[in-house]
């Protein structure tokens, strides 16, 4: 499947547009999320690489469309994920690339860089392990959350009381409140297929990209672990036990961002855009 996709390079005056000399970055959002979730970072970082940020399936507007005589059932597997990416990169010789998850993200991006680690510059992940409904220590609230969270809401106050009451991590909340659509009614939407989040959580209680993780760090590919130090999405402990897991891999660095959360792209942003200026862009 080919996703929709927003570009932004802005190049200086004595630049060549498009030249291979300037690094290329693609953003792969987290559950419930969409690719215009990363234009404010982009927008720090757009006059010295090209960037790519890609709706996911079941997200914005690569949703997969109904026809008249039925449709397959889609699969939401973080190999389903990967393969749209490298569809999409191929599409758009997009490559080779960093690639920076969020959350979700994290497992399409290993997924991806599994499938065809030659278009792979280098992997940043973000606040995501490697296994489990959640990725870590929400697990199951967090798939009940999305199970009643409801399509739409009369207004944003109802929207905000909802997610209050019911929401496991804060910063979640504050991440769909931000993706969230207000249409001409008035009523409060989300860019996502209900049906494709759940199927994505059950995806993942089968799903771990550990080995495609070790795999990657064999053949000495780059990759940037960050953890938000408040995050309740993954939890220090099993942020340790990962790094140790690792130890044995140069290329595989652990990161824990101070004051952040699970939204710690959004929470931290110019300590985020200076990490990547660094990793991604400085070689």
């Amino acid at each position: 499947m080919k996703l929709n996709y927003q570009v932004w390079y802005r190049p200086q005056p004595t630049d060549e547009i498009r030249t291979k000399s300037h690094p290329r970055i693609v953003f792969l959002h987290g559950m419930g999320g969409t690719g215009a979730l990363w234009r404010p970072i982009a927008a720090s970082l757009e006059e010295t690489a090209e960037l790519l940020a890609l709706d996911q399936r079941g997200h914005g507007k690569s949703q997969i469309p109904h026809t008249p005589g039925g449709r397959v059932a889609p699969s939401y597997t973080p190999l389903d994920y990967g393969n749209d990416v490298i569809e999409t990169l191929g599409n758009l010789h997009f490559h080779p690339t960093w690639i920076v998850g969020h959350s979700m993200g994290v497992r399409t991006a290993v997924a991806a860089a599994h499938l065809c680690p030659k278009w792979v510059q280098g992997l940043v992940l973000i606040d995501l392990g490697f296994s489990g409904v959640a990725g870590g220590g929400l697990g199951e609230d967090l798939a009940t959350f999305i199970k009643v969270l409801p399509e739409s809401f009369e207004n944003r106050e109802s929207a905000r009381n909802f997610m209050a009451e019911n929401c496991p991590d804060p910063s979640i909340a504050q991440y769909l409140m931000a993706v969230s659509v207000r249409e001409d009614s008035g009523r409060i939407t989300f860019p996502f297929e209900h049906s494709a989040l759940i199927q994505t959580i059950h995806a993942a209680r089968d799903a771990s990209v550990r080995e495609w993780v070790r795999e990657l760090g064999s053949k000495q590919i780059p990759i940037h672990i960050l953890r938000g130090q408040n995050s309740r999405v993954w939890t220090h402990e099993e942020f340790e036990l990962e790094r140790q897991e690792f130890s044995r891999f140069p290329s595989i660095h652990w990161i824990e961002f101070p004051g952040a959360g699970h939204g710690l792209p959004f929470e931290q942003r110019p300590a985020f855009v200076d990490y990547l200026r660094k990793t991604c862009t400085s070689a």
